[in-house]
């Protein structure tokens, strides 16, 4: 505190958004839903080959060499999005329970207490027992802030950790301009544009003409056989497809019917190999999508995580000065501590309380396995102990 600085006890700007018509707390439900869809559909990325071949489908390719930097970069792409989900996402919850916690119990009571032991000192200044009594709230209250402002530097830098680490993984995966990386090496080859899935779009095409053609052949010849004299000496006729199968069109028939067979087998395993390349580029595209999105969403949380750890190293810092000006000269101090706006700061803190709680329900969107919907998880950490 500063000679010329009015000490102050109250959430002050906490209580105001810290990006311009952002939350006035941290983020609220949709930016939070954003970060937890990206994390949910991180976390399920294959991270072992037999993973990724089974991510492919039907036609992932036996030797998947070619694909071992993707599998790396989704590993970590999964150990980042783990620890973000075991201890940096509760930790930024713990950090709203601080704010809850601090504005719900320890100012309405702290504070009220401050003022009581005030008053006594305006009438009584060598009061040492409403000295002791207010000096050893007042440490209280600053060891508090400062565990808080500890707590919060420890969020945002894991915060920042993350954030950082999403931008390195969306460089490795897609490069800096978001056309190169790995997105580039993989589209060229199993890309819509690529050599391999054009030659296979252009395959299918010839295959499925060719099954076109035999069906006709196919069609045309047993209609042929079975209309065709030797009918007549078909004896009994029950005997009859055996027998146009034995005859010249029949055996034409039988080629036609080996050769669809052969073509829709073809088909099969080429379509089964393009639905692999189509499959392995939407798993690139998805993850480059959540991470632009959640990089976003963590630029916004980080200035409201310093704004917290700011409010906690101030009070700490205005209190350490009227302890300090207590022990200096009682007199001097009791103007400060009546100007505090105890009352005020106790309203103000109990609304911040109320926004960190809608924080912490926010926090705890996640989205159900069997829907896109987001479904609220009631289990909440506790709050922080007295």
């Amino acid at each position: 505190m500063s000679a010329n600085s009015t000490p102050s006890i109250a959430p002050g700007a906490l209580a105001t958004p810290g990006t311009p018509n952002g939350p006035k707390f941290t983020l609220s439900a949709p930016e939070w839903l954003a970060i937890q869809t990206y994390v949910k559909d991180a976390l399920a990325l294959p991270t072992t080959s037999d993973a990724f071949r089974a991510s492919l489908g039907a036609g992932a390719p036996s030797d998947l060499s070619d694909f071992q930097e993707l599998i790396d970069c989704y590993k970590s792409i999964n150990a980042h999005c783990t620890t973000w989900q075991t201890t940096t996402f509760p930790a930024s919850v713990s950090l709203a329970s601080d704010v809850s916690f601090y504005g719900t119990k320890k100012a309405p009571i702290y504070y009220a207490a401050i003022q009581q032991e005030a008053d006594i000192l305006s009438n009584d200044p060598d009061n040492a027992q409403a000295l002791k009594a207010l000096k050893a709230i007042l440490d209280n209250l600053t060891q508090q802030a400062q565990t808080y402002a500890d707590h919060a530097q420890q969020v945002y830098n894991q915060i920042q950790d993350f954030a950082n680490q999403t931008a390195a993984d969306k460089t490795t995966l897609v490069g800096t301009d978001g056309q190169s990386g790995l997105l580039k090496k993989y589209n060229d080859k199993y890309g819509a544009t690529s050599t391999e899935v054009q030659q296979l779009t252009q395959q299918i095409k010839d295959q499925q003409q060719i099954l076109k053609d035999a069906t006709n052949e196919y069609n045309h010849d047993v209609i042929v056989a079975a209309t065709s004299p030797t009918y007549a000496w078909i004896f009994p006729a029950g005997t009859i497809a055996a027998a146009v199968v034995a005859g010249v069109y029949g055996k034409r028939a039988t080629d036609a019917l080996d050769l669809m067979h052969a073509t829709q087998a073809q088909i099969s395993s080429m379509s089964a190999t393009l639905a692999a390349d189509t499959n392995l580029m939407i798993a690139i595209h998805n993850a480059e999508i959540g991470m632009n999105t959640i990089t976003q969403e963590l630029s916004a949380a980080l200035p409201v995580i310093q704004k917290i750890q700011g409010l906690w190293g101030s009070i700490k810092d205005d209190l350490t000065s009227i302890v300090a000006l207590i022990d200096s000269d009682i007199r001097q101090a009791l103007p400060i501590i009546m100007n505090l706006g105890i009352a005020e700061a106790i309203q103000a803190w109990k609304d911040v309380a109320a926004e960190a709680d809608i924080y912490r329900m926010n926090a705890y969107i996640t989205v159900d396995n069997q829907s896109t919907d987001p479904a609220a998880v009631p289990a909440e950490p506790a709050a922080a102990a007295v």
